[in-house]
């Protein structure tokens, strides 16, 4: 970030990424905010549409690059924008996100400290019953992976295992250490996969005054029916159990998983078993 007077954070050149499909103009609504707070910072949209109509003389006027992609994958989406960013930290907002002034230099404020490598800020979910006790634990699992606890809303500063993916930022050089997002996690379960490579290298801080309003916009987007979200989400549950819990524990993991899609979408049992298996066989 520049060096002004109102700026209490480290001094880093800082890119954002907007990944978008189906609605780029609620993309560039989210850049004409993150401009107006911070007028330095690299923007970047990426578009998944293959060259949907978008405002150019806006995009030349607030100084974004657009990227067109020719295929639907957010984890694609990401790093393209990761290759195409050259700051030091680097911030993924959804194209549906409102940031506050705060919500870049709050987490901007934790990379004082050389052991955290990614952050995440509070969120409000349209529609979302905030309840009265905040001072709760986010982002967290277990080792087993059967349990992932989100309450994003949270007020407690703490250590967590994984970002909420419409508010978070990253160091670049965690990003490529890791080789960026898993592009077999199309979307679901994209960020909880990175944010576990990451924490090899170090810590993921969450940042309650990084608040940003996520207004989970009703159309476009990469969003399906509900009977093929679940498919999806079984599925890429399977690849990130196969990927991340040790075998043959993971075989416990599958076991327990199997009885809750039987009884929660029966018809997403062989995504399951496909995402799982498909980790050791591709």
């Amino acid at each position: 970030m520049a060096d002004t007077k109102t700026a209490p954070y480290i001094k880093a050149k800082v890119s954002v990424v907007i990944p978008t499909f189906n609605r780029p103009n609620l993309a560039l609504t989210a850049a004409k905010t993150i401009r107006k707070f911070h007028p330095d910072v690299q923007i970047t949209i990426v578009d998944q549409q293959r060259g949907a109509n978008i405002d150019e003389n806006e995009v030349k006027k607030l100084h974004i690059k657009l990227v067109n992609l020719q295929v639907e994958n957010t984890s694609v989406a990401k790093n393209r924008g990761i290759k195409e960013s050259t700051g030091d930290i680097i911030f993924f907002f959804d194209d549906d996100i409102e940031i506050t002034k705060d919500t870049i230099p709050a987490q901007l404020q934790e990379y004082k400290n050389p052991d955290v490598v990614a952050t995440c800020g509070r969120v409000f979910n349209d529609h979302e019953e905030v309840p009265k006790n905040t001072d709760v634990e986010t982002g967290k699992m277990n080792r087993l992976g059967t349990k992932f606890v989100q309450q994003f809303w949270s007020t407690r500063k703490q250590e967590i295992d994984f970002p909420y993916g419409c508010n978070m930022s990253y160091r670049s050089s965690v990003l490529k250490k890791v080789q960026g997002f898993d592009e077999r996690f199309p979307k679901i379960f994209e960020e909880i996969d990175l944010g576990k490579r990451v924490r090899a290298h170090g810590s993921i801080s969450f940042v309650p005054e990084a608040l940003a309003y996520h207004h989970k916009a009703k159309s476009g987007g990469t969003r399906t029916d509900m009977k093929n979200k679940m498919r999806m989400i079984y599925k890429n549950y399977g690849l990130y159990m196969a990927k991340h819990v040790p075998f043959p524990i993971s075989l416990i993991t599958l076991l327990l998983r199997t009885r809750t899609v039987l009884h929660e979408a029966p018809f997403a049992l062989n995504d399951l078993y496909k995402g799982y298996f498909s980790y050791f066989f591709s």
